[in-house]
């Protein structure tokens, strides 16, 4: 945005775009300020948008694709997403997409029963396309929808699994699965906070001396992680003590969503495998770990991801207690 609060209670106007002549102005109320901005951006946005650029929103996803999207961990989500857009959009010369025209979409998309964190991650994937378009010299306009805010969402309490339901979990997976893998996998999860793919594509080299390093994770950092030397014995049993890139597990997930069906567990919608990801990180804190000890386990690159946790330690903001005005 380009309008600003100031120190003295007005509101600023600063606009500096390539293609637009430089501006500052001051208002004392914030609605003229924004009328300010839209008349003087309509005023002078007409040479800017007729770029001699005339490639198409598909085009460009195309080029994201083999200048940066192919190295991403998620290349595949994202590629989708930009052209499913692409294509519901109408596919417009991508230097011409509006910010009106992408909050129309967004309206359909909504009404149309995506729920705002889904649109959110897609809203998300096309701003970073744009930004890292501009910033390879590819394109030489601004991101169109640059200015267009995120949905607020009202932040949840992470679900995670009691001690009951993991043991009923496990239980129903060493009964019922046919497909050994599951328990195995499983137990990795529980044990490490490892997101189910990281486990059930372990190849035998990654388990050595007691500990498990994971690799081609979503941070494209490996991190290592102790297990019980009882738990990982039994691992190494299992494994058959195979050559060092062969795979430890086969696939197994479809056999994990039936066992969690066959129990009584209910998960919230959307959520599968990741419960026992946030099982161990809430667990984790319950017993009285260390928050930074946890994002270097989750391999977190940010510590106000992990910090999701945090409300779950026994010693959280307990300060509120004996300090509060009528303590």
């Amino acid at each position: 945005m380009t309008v600003k609060p100031t120190q003295s209670g007005k509101w600023r106007v600063e606009i500096d775009r390539k293609g637009i002549p430089r501006t500052r102005k001051t208002f004392t109320v914030k609605s003229e300020a924004e009328l300010y901005e839209r008349q003087y951006l309509s005023k002078h946005q007409v040479s800017q948008t007729l770029s001699t650029d005339q490639r198409t929103l598909k085009e460009l996803v195309e080029l994201w694709y083999t200048y940066h999207g192919i190295n991403l961990a998620n290349k595949e989500r994202c590629h989708a997403s930009l052209l499913d857009m692409a294509r519901e959009l109408g596919n417009p010369q991508a230097s011409l997409l509006s910010s009106e025209q992408f909050v129309k979409y967004r309206f359909s998309k909504l009404q149309a029963g995506l729920n705002e964190k889904t649109f959110n991650n897609k809203h998300g994937y096309l701003s970073a396309m744009y930004n890292k378009l501009r910033k390879l010299k590819v394109i030489d306009y601004e991101n169109p929808i640059g200015d267009v805010d995120f949905i607020k969402i009202q932040q949840r309490q992470l679900s995670y699994l009691s001690v009951n339901q993991i043991n009923t979990l496990l239980e129903a997976i060493k009964t019922g699965c046919d497909n050994k893998s599951t328990y195995y996998v499983t137990q990795i999860c529980l044990r490490t906070g490892a997101r189910w793919g990281e486990a059930e594509q372990l190849t035998f080299k990654q388990l050595h001396d007691k500990r498990i390093t994971y690799e081609f994770t979503k941070s494209k950092k490996t991190r290592t992680v102790p297990l019980d030397p009882t738990f990982y014995k039994q691992l190494l049993e299992f494994s058959g003590y195979k050559n060092p890139d062969d795979r430890v597990f086969t696939n197994c997930i479809g056999a994990f969503r039936r066992a969690v069906k066959r129990t009584d567990i209910e998960l919230q919608k959307g959520q599968s495998t990741h419960i026992l990801r946030h099982s161990f990180a809430s667990h984790f804190i319950m017993n009285g770990g260390n928050i930074l000890t946890l994002q270097k386990i989750l391999g977190h690159a940010d510590i106000t991801m992990t910090m999701k946790y945090a409300h779950l330690s026994p010693d959280h903001l307990q300060d509120a207690i004996k300090l509060n005005p009528i303590a």
